[in-house]
């Protein structure tokens, strides 16, 4: 079991067929004792792209809904910054917490047939 989150993926899209920007796998539970790695991990990978950031999220689990803040704030953060920041591949556990929040209608959402692995970063 993971006590933490990880990036365990992050890289540059490019190339034909795929569109510009940066995508950032995490991978790990997240509960109140770890968001703050998620807050750090999410902002350095704002902080540090450009272009549309994908976040890949199948294989984030969360404990509680501290990790929900977060992510709104990184969408919030990536905007200033004159970026997107879009959640792909959401479980349907994930997606319930949006949904029951109301947090859908902030958050953009793809499916993870639309990502294109070139490299790592």
């Amino acid at each position: 079991m993971n006590n933490g989150v990880n990036v365990v993926d992050m890289y540059a899209l490019s190339g034909a067929g795929s569109r510009p920007g940066q995508a950032v796998r995490l991978v790990g539970r997240v509960d109140v004792r770890t968001v703050g790695t998620l807050r750090s991990l999410l902002h350095a990978a704002i902080d540090n792209g450009s272009g549309p950031l994908r976040v890949d999220v199948a294989e984030l689990e969360l404990g509680d809904h501290a990790a929900l803040g977060v992510l709104l704030g990184g969408a919030r953060r990536a905007r200033a910054a004159g970026r997107s920041m879009v959640l792909v591949d959401v479980p349907s556990a994930l997606g319930r917490m949006f949904a029951a929040d109301r947090l859908g209608r902030l958050l953009r959402f793809e499916e993870s047939t639309e990502l294109v692995h070139v490299g790592h970063a």
